[in-house]
């Protein structure tokens, strides 16, 4: 299974674009080896990308707040899920409104340093986040989280993070913005997914390859089986435990070109198998 961050992973970090993945796309979708997205972005998002992919399957959204399972693929509502046809949900947050209003706690001290989306138009959005301003519409129809774009230096971040810490609130690190969130993340909600695939499919085990370039997909990261480490024009490597981890690759390439670098190398596709000759270890590259 391969459990993958979109933006600056799956998708260029300037233009969103997944062109170079496509090949890629095409033969794990020809190898019936599921993809699933495993964002910050919202369920509005994914489902309008998941088409222009082509592809129907299950996805993890705000962080691993919630994972949407298409009825389709399993004969068995999950435990704990609720039904919001077409889809399962299966929820691991409590609502978006809770940190709108931590964030507004925060202004009288750190208004000047910050904003989030809740307090911005949909024009700003799209200026920021290099968006259309549909698809910036989509993007501000959360559910859980509040993404909060920093204009401050780091000693008022990190005060302002301990703050936000100190009301309640989840810190993640995403590659654009602080996230105000539940304590869920995208590992926890990987693990329950993967664990679900092995029951309903009655598979003997599942293997987890998880593919990121920033610090909100750690957790994801460290959870797998193998992770990739997409490198970012924006920022260095995502901090792993190493000891937690089988087998580590950093590609050379960024975002798109490096998801595919990794996966074909770690894939092979004409057997449909994982090369088991690759060591058990740290693979660095660049």
């Amino acid at each position: 299974m391969v459990f993958t961050d979109l933006d600056g992973t799956l998708l260029d970090h300037h233009n969103y674009s997944f062109a170079a993945a496509e090949p890629t796309l095409e033969k794990l979708k020809a190898h019936q080896i599921p993809v699933i997205a495993t964002t910050s972005k919202t369920v509005q998002e994914v489902t309008h990308l998941y088409e222009a992919m082509a592809i129907n399957g299950p996805f993890i959204v705000e962080n691993g707040a919630a994972v949407y399972i298409p009825k389709s693929l399993f004969t068995k509502q999950p435990e704990d899920c609720e039904s919001q046809p077409p889809f399962w949900v299966k929820t691991f947050s409590s609502p978006r409104s809770n940190y709108i209003a931590i964030a507004e706690q925060l202004k009288p001290e750190f208004g000047q340093y910050f904003t989030h989306f809740a307090a911005m138009s949909i024009e700003e959005i799209a200026k920021v986040t290099g968006l259309s301003l549909a698809d910036a519409q989509l993007a501000n129809q959360r559910q859980y989280g509040e993404p909060v774009l920093w204009r401050g230096g780091e000693n008022e971040k990190h005060a302002f993070i301990n703050a936000a810490q100190a009301l309640g609130a989840n810190i993640l690190l995403g590659g654009r913005f602080i996230h105000l969130c539940d304590a869920c993340d995208k590992g926890k909600a990987m693990n329950w997914l993967a664990g679900e695939y092995q029951h309903q499919l009655q598979l003997a085990n599942v293997n987890v390859i998880a593919l990121g370039d920033s610090g909100n997909d750690t957790a994801m990261l460290e959870a797998a089986d193998i992770a990739v480490q997409i490198k970012s024009p924006t920022h260095t490597y995502p901090l792993l435990n190493t000891s937690k981890i089988k087998f580590i690759y950093q590609t050379q390439g960024y975002g798109p070109i490096g998801w595919s670098e990794a996966l074909n190398f770690i894939i092979d596709f004409s057997a449909l198998a994982t090369n088991p000759t690759k060591p058990t270890g740290e693979l660095s590259h660049g």
